[in-house]
């Protein structure tokens, strides 16, 4: 079974929803509905509700109920709709209690990395045995946390531009994701009532290093316009990266130390070897430098 990573957002109570089913040619077709719901126990597997809000015209959500993975707790599954650009998502509840506990975000690095690789191989509700089957996972994240997967930026996992994954179509910046991730995160909070006010983390690894701190600070800058809105501000408690890339400059640097010299255990490499890593990472820096000032 192919599955992708993504995250669960809805809109705001006043907010306009409706029902999106697709015909054979792909085409959308969406059925009004008069009130969004604000739980999301009554969505449905077999169509998607879309949610909207005035205070993100640029920004909906088509999500439905999923039965994918876990098996033991309530799953869904959708995407963030960015104008032309669509952002695939799971979101799961927790096995312990989903009224009660905190809500975390994950995103795999890369950049270009899936968040399936999260999902189905380190945290997620169940690991890939083969192409076609999992397993339930005890130990995934969501044992005690609400947790959704987001497979970004466009071009990513199931993540798509309605003409292709074309410049014009995909953010360009680590800071334009940041935005679309906020919206997200503002919608989901004020939607959908219980999770209003949780604690809210935000995680990564890798070139998550890099997306985590602009996403989370993305999310406290909102929060202030959220709050002209009337709109509760997005709890947001903690930061966690895992083996993160936050800066090429600098940690070019801890390749040769870790490989060449007992910094963290005893070398590796040969001293032949060592000697040329030091030469590149002295003729990397120069060229790095010299880029960065011009």
């Amino acid at each position: 079974m192919r599955v992708l990573a993504v995250l669960a957002f809805a809109a705001l109570p006043y907010a306009v929803s409706s029902k999106s089913t697709f015909d054979a040619s792909g085409a959308q077709s969406v059925h009004s509905l008069s009130n969004a719901p604000d739980d999301l126990e009554l969505l449905i597997t077999d169509t998607f509700t879309v949610l909207s809000h005035p205070a993100f015209p640029r920004h909906s959500v088509r999500v439905k109920k999923s039965n994918f993975c876990d098996g033991t707790v309530a799953a869904y599954t959708g995407y963030i709709d960015v104008e032309a650009r669509h952002l695939f998502f799971y979101f799961f509840e927790s096995r312990r209690s989903p009224d009660d506990d905190d809500v975390i975000f994950w995103t795999n690095g890369g950049p270009g990395g899936s968040s399936a690789i999260g999902l189905l191989m380190e945290l997620g509700p169940c690991n890939a045995v083969n192409s076609t089957n999992t397993e339930f996972n005890p130990y995934g994240w969501n044992d005690k946390a609400n947790i959704f997967f987001v497979d970004q930026p466009v071009g990513v996992g199931f993540s798509y531009a309605d003409f292709g994954p074309v410049p014009s179509n995909t953010q360009s910046t680590t800071e334009e994701a940041a935005v679309d991730i906020a919206a997200f995160a503002a919608i989901f909070f004020e939607h959908f009532k219980k999770f209003t006010g949780r604690p809210f983390h935000m995680a990564g690894e890798s070139f998550g290093g890099r997306y985590v701190p602009l996403f989370a600070a993305a999310v406290l800058d909102q929060n202030a316009r959220l709050v002209e809105y009337g709109i509760p501000p997005v709890n947001l408690a903690s930061v966690m990266i895992g083996n993160g890339l936050t800066n090429y400059l600098d940690m070019l640097q801890s390749y040769y130390d870790i490989m060449c010299t007992p910094a963290s255990l005893p070398p590796v490499e040969t001293i032949s070897a060592c000697v040329r890593m030091k030469q590149a990472v002295r003729q990397s820096l120069t060229t790095l430098w010299k880029l960065r000032s011009t």
